[in-house]
C-alpha cells in the first residue's frame, strides 16, 4: 500500500530538480530541425505555374488566379486552411516549384493578414482565337525543354522559342476560327476546331 506512494514521491523529486521537458514558446520561439516539414514555399525559378499544386492540394489550400488584363496568373496559397501533408510538393512535376519549410507557427489572430498567404506570379499565354489564358510561358518553355527537337512540331512550343529571340506580337482576336490559326499561340480548345473545320 505504502510502496505505490513511495514511487509517486520519487518520480515527483525527480522531475522537481529535472530541467523542463517542453519549450517556452511562445515566449522563447522554437526552432525546428532541419528536417521538419512545415508550410511549403514557393519558388519563383522553380515554379512553372501549370497548377499541378492546386489541383492536388486534399484542402483547396491554394487558389489560381487569371487576369487577362495584365496577363499574370497567380497562385495564392492559404496557409490556414494549409494541413502540410506535402502533396504539393510531392506532385510538383520540376521538383523546384514548391517545397516544404521547417516553418510551423501560424499565429495570427487576422486571417487575411499578408502572413498567412503565399503567392507567386508567372506570365500567362492566352489564346489568340478565344482570349482564354491556357498555360504559362514557362511551362510551355518546360515542355519544350522535355521534347526537345520534337517541341519544333507544335506551333505553340515554336512560338515561344520565337519569343525568346524577339518579341512577337499576338494577333487581334477574331470572331471566327481561320486555316490561319494554326501557326499561332492558341488554346487546344480552339487549337481542335480549327484542325476540324480545316479539315471538314
Amino acid at each position: 500500500m505504502f510502496l505505490p506512494k513511495i514511487r509517486e514521491v520519487t518520480e515527483a523529486l525527480k522531475s522537481l530538480f529535472s530541467p523542463a521537458y517542453t519549450t517556452k514558446f511562445p515566449f522563447k520561439p522554437y526552432v525546428a530541425p532541419e528536417e521538419y516539414h512545415g508550410y511549403p514555399k514557393y519558388y519563383e525559378d522553380g515554379c512553372i505555374g501549370c497548377g499541378t499544386c492546386a489541383q492536388v492540394c486534399p484542402t483547396n489550400a491554394i487558389d489560381i488566379f487569371d487576369d487577362l488584363i495584365t496577363g499574370k496568373r497567380k497562385l495564392v496559397l492559404n496557409y490556414a486552411s494549409c494541413s502540410q501533408c506535402g502533396q504539393c510538393e510531392e506532385k510538383c512535376i520540376t521538383n523546384e516549384g514548391i517545397k516544404l519549410s521547417n516553418e510551423y507557427v501560424l499565429s495570427t489572430p487576422d486571417l487575411k493578414a499578408p502572413e498567412v498567404f503565399e503567392t507567386v506570379e508567372k506570365d500567362l499565354a492566352i489564346c489568340e482565337v478565344c482570349g482564354k489564358g491556357f498555360a504559362c510561358h514557362d511551362h510551355l518553355l518546360f515542355v519544350k525543354e522535355r521534347l526537345g527537337a520534337k517541341a519544333y512540331a507544335h506551333p505553340n512550343l515554336l512560338i515561344e522559342t520565337q519569343r525568346q529571340f524577339t518579341e512577337v506580337k499576338p494577333s487581334a482576336i477574331k470572331d471566327h476560327i481561320r486555316r490561319e490559326d494554326l501557326i499561332k499561340m492558341v488554346c487546344p480548345v480552339c487549337r481542335h476546331k480549327t484542325v476540324v473545320s480545316d479539315e471538314f
